[in-house]
């Protein structure tokens, strides 16, 4: 969803008339507090020691299955998407379904591992850069060079940890048969002098009285340090869906909220669309049946046949790529009024 944030220039638009983007409880709640699910986990493996598998299948069910109906509801399901983007969405099908069987013929099972990995863990934190873009945006925090700075910072703070896990010190937990163990001190250098810049550009604008917004820096404060937390502590089998689980509840969020202003229970767009806009229940009753429907069998075929899980990949796969591009506010109307982000 970070298209939604990076592709709008909202010249004019009052953004200062709130900080928040859904409202002050729910981005208190779901997009800045979803953090504390991943403090949880953290918790109840490390300090608990609840077995993995059991905290991989709550996530996997409950929360990342049903983000994927998130996606699915406002296009494979909205009969007016399926019209306008019929090439987006069934190519993306073909396309990615195809990819994993394709790999997996190909001897390429492990490569497909890192792809769905790799790629997966992008997502997240372009979902964290969106929405920290959609704070600056509503806090009119929008200087070229604090955009250029808060992107940098965010990226070093998220994407650092995980390499100096498994590309410093862990690469077997990956399966890689290589590593970087000489770049540690230039990695530590190069975070030292982002975070210095960054506080010392912090100061700068507080004494000069500039505006902020606070919701940004409660979202830094929140996911960056969980980030560092989870890989200093856990291998990927416990990190992904301590990580995942905060991104599923803002996608949550966010696509309930789009859902009931766009749809609102009109049928126009198709019954699941308006049954998931108009009760909040319905939306996670239907995304839970929608997530049981294919995890539970995916995981079990994936088992025993490894094309069934490149096949099964395709999902994930889909859902990363169609998320890049559905967001993107400047060239969809309907979306900048159904995120309550037109000009006014």
């Amino acid at each position: 969803m970070a298209a939604a944030a990076t592709t709008v220039a909202f010249a004019g638009a009052k953004a200062g008339a709130s900080r928040w983007i859904i409202g002050r409880g729910v981005d208190l709640t779901l997009v800045i507090g979803s953090a504390f699910a991943g403090y949880g986990y953290l918790l109840l493996y490390g300090a608990f020691h609840v077995p993995i598998p059991w905290l991989w299948w709550f996530w996997s069910v409950g929360f990342d299955g049903t983000h994927i109906f998130a996606t699915a509801s406002r296009t494979f399901f909205d009969s007016e998407a399926r019209v306008q983007n019929r090439k987006l969405l069934f190519g993306s099908l073909a396309v990615f379904f195809s990819l994993g069987p394709v790999m997996v013929l190909a001897g390429l099972k492990g490569w497909l591992y890192l792809l769905v990995g790799a790629w997966a863990y992008y997502h997240v934190v372009r979902q964290h850069y969106g929405f920290l873009v959609l704070y600056k945006v509503k806090s009119r925090d929008l200087a070229p060079e604090d955009n250029r700075l808060d992107q940098l910072f965010l990226a070093v703070m998220l994407f650092v940890p995980p390499f100096h896990r498994f590309f410093i010190h862990h690469p077997e937990e990956l399966g890689v048969a290589f590593s970087f163990p000489r770049a540690e001190v230039g990695m530590w250098v190069a975070v030292g002098a982002v975070c210095a810049v960054y506080a010392g550009r912090q100061w700068v604008r507080w004494r000069a009285g500039t505006p902020g917004g606070l919701p940004k820096f409660l979202l830094l404060g929140a996911v960056i340090p969980l980030h560092w937390l989870t890989f200093a502590f856990v291998s990927w089998q416990a990190a992904v869906p301590t990580v995942t689980i905060v991104h599923n509840l803002q996608y949550h969020a966010i696509v309930w909220f789009h859902n009931r202003n766009r749809y609102g229970g009109d049928r126009r767009h198709g019954w699941i669309p308006a049954a998931v806009s108009r009760s909040l229940l319905a939306y996670v009753l239907v995304g839970l049946g929608f997530s049981l429907a294919y995890r539970i069998p995916g995981f079990e075929l994936g088992r025993v046949s490894d094309l069934a899980f490149g096949f099964f990949c395709g999902f994930g796969l889909t859902h990363y790529y169609l998320d890049s591009r559905i967001w993107r506010v400047r060239h969809d109307p309907g979306l900048k009024a159904a995120l309550g982000l037109g000009a006014a």
